[in-house]
């Protein structure tokens, strides 16, 4: 019984331990984001997001760009054009600001 007890205890230490280490490395989306709209399809969206590895933030960042821009335009035919507005380190993360624009299909 004090075996099971101790196995119990020693298991529940370690999904607590290990808890905490994903949420520390894991990515970070910021659901606030800048708009610049002139209509139809004349829109710059920066979305920003933050994770443990550069490419991981990266396209993090694509992504909510992406997902942005389609909540400004809606539906309408495009292609996006990406561009890397800044990087930064915060703690142990880096951050990137990914700006998106639709292009005429």
């Amino acid at each position: 019984m004090q075996s099971k007890l101790f196995l119990f205890l020693f298991i529940f230490i370690l999904i607590i331990g290990c808890s905490t280490e994903k949420e520390r490395f894991s990515t970070f989306f910021d659901p606030e984001y800048k708009v610049i709209d002139r209509g139809m399809l004349d829109v710059v969206v920066v979305g920003h997001a933050c994770a443990g590895k550069i490419q991981d933030a990266l396209s993090a960042a694509k992504l909510s760009a992406k997902y942005h821009l389609r909540s400004a335009i809606g539906n309408e035919n495009h292609k996006i054009k990406y561009h890397e507005v800044s990087r930064y380190y915060t703690e142990d993360k880096i951050c990137v600001e990914m700006s998106a624009s639709p292009l005429p299909p």
